[in-house]
C-alpha cells in the first residue's frame, strides 16, 4: 500500500507507434510525441519526441564450403 501513490506506468505521448513484442517499463519513462518504437524493443529510458527506436539484433547466417564425394 505504500507504493499506491507512486506512478508505475510509462507515459506515451500523442501520435506514437509501438510495434509488437515491445516492453516499456518505468513510471518516469516518457515516450515523446511522434515517435516510433520498433518490434521486440525493451525500453526503460525516456525517448525524445520524433525518435525512432529499433532492435539492433541481427540474424547472421554463415555457409561453410563443404565438399561431397
Amino acid at each position: 500500500k505504500e507504493l499506491a501513490e507512486v506512478k508505475r506506468h510509462p507515459t506515451v505521448e500523442d501520435n506514437v507507434i509501438i510495434y509488437a513484442r515491445t516492453t516499456i517499463l518505468g513510471g518516469k519513462t516518457v515516450i515523446g510525441k511522434n515517435s516510433i518504437i520498433g518490434g521486440s524493443v525493451f525500453l526503460t529510458k525516456s525517448v525524445a519526441p520524433s525518435s525512432h527506436v529499433f532492435n539492433t539484433h541481427q540474424l547472421r547466417i554463415e555457409v561453410k564450403d563443404e565438399v561431397f564425394d
